[in-house]
């Protein structure tokens, strides 16, 4: 009968002290970042299973704030997902002794952010132990996050990056290449100098500028022949009806994100266009879904926010229960390109 690793297995091993093993595993003080890798890939290798979870119950409970926009209005179609992969996630972080304090913002207000990270700053002395957040950030927010930086709380960074902030991570999908993706859908379909109709979104969110670039460039990059209508924003349903009405020669549609693929998806359904011109939407939610299955939206590229904070989150929990530093600064999801055949397969509820 094999025996179970002890942590004097692993300090043996590793040519160290029980100590010195027992402080890397923990997260404690004393422990060069070079010792403390190698000790954790010997304890891997060996097996060695550390009762973290024991361990953190000892202490104090650990706090993070858990900050994305209110899913509310249209923001439902997108953040709906990223509070619910958090709340997918409060079971463990719980069994870790770490409690999450949600603080929702407005992302059209300014000042909504800041106002309720700073509140909870207050609260606790800032002695605040960690961030996951995302969206869309006026300058007083990237303040408030400077500032996190400044007092040493990880910043775990989903769905978008911030500018000049030193994040614990970063987790989203690779929005060029979502771009790319649609423009390769859309151009292997149209004809001549058919023309598509491209979303562009928000130019202050870096997630829809990369998105719009990535698809500009494909076209170029492929000396595509159709020719492009871009419109701005997200307040932009006259326009794309007005698009649509004075020029028949747009046969394609692409937005990068999901509020203004409803926002085409609705036009062209109640213009009478469904199945004459090829709409590729982002993010897959129940009313982009009842659009395929009507044959109103032929593509969806789906980004999966859930899977985004799960991972996000997983970095978070890591790093502080066991001081280990993520592999990469960056980590860029594959997104997936669903269509109606296997649109069941993805969308559940």
């Amino acid at each position: 009968m094999k025996r179970n690793v002890t942590i004097h297995d692993v300090a043996q091993a590793a040519g160290v002290s029980g100590g010195t093993v027992h402080n890397a595993l923990y997260g404690k003080k004393g422990v060069s970042d070079a010792v403390r890798k190698n000790i954790l890939r010997i304890s891997d290798e060996l097996g060695y299973k550390p009762n973290m979870v024991a361990s953190a119950l000892k202490r104090k409970p650990r706090k993070i704030i858990v900050s994305f926009p209110e899913p509310k209005g249209d923001n439902r179609y997108y953040y709906t997902y990223l509070w619910k992969g958090y709340r997918e996630f409060t079971e463990e972080l719980l069994s870790y002794n770490i409690e999450a304090i949600e603080v929702p913002y407005n992302d059209t207000r300014e000042k909504s952010f800041t106002t309720g990270i700073m509140r909870v700053m207050r609260q606790f002395d800032d002695k605040v132990d960690g961030i996951i957040t995302g969206g869309r950030f006026f300058e007083d927010a990237l303040s408030t996050l400077k500032y996190m930086e400044k007092h040493q709380i990880p910043i775990v960074m989903v769905s978008e990056e911030a500018t000049n902030i030193k994040c614990l991570s970063c987790v989203q999908s690779n929005h060029n290449t979502d771009g790319r993706l649609a423009a390769e859908l859309l151009s292997a379909q149209l004809r001549g100098e058919e023309k598509i109709l491209l979303c562009a979104g928000d130019m202050l969110l870096p997630s829809n500028r990369l998105n719009a670039e990535g698809f500009e460039a494909y076209l170029r990059d492929n000396a595509c022949t159709c020719g492009l209508v871009e419109i701005y924003g997200v307040d932009v349903y006259s326009q794309i009806v007005s698009c649509l009405k004075t020029d028949p020669d747009i046969k394609g549609l692409y937005s990068v994100n999901a509020r203004c693929s409803l926002l085409l998806a609705r036009a062209v359904k109640e213009l009478g266009l469904a199945g004459k011109v090829r709409l590729v939407g982002t993010d897959l939610f129940p009313e982009s879904a009842e659009y395929m299955r009507r044959g109103v939206i032929q593509n969806i590229i789906h980004k999966g926010a859930e899977h985004h904070v799960k991972q996000g989150m997983r970095i978070l929990l890591n790093y502080l229960a066991k001081k280990e530093e993520p592999e990469l600064s960056y980590y860029l999801d594959k997104s997936i390109v669903i269509f109606k055949s296997n649109l069941e397969e993805y969308f559940k509820g």
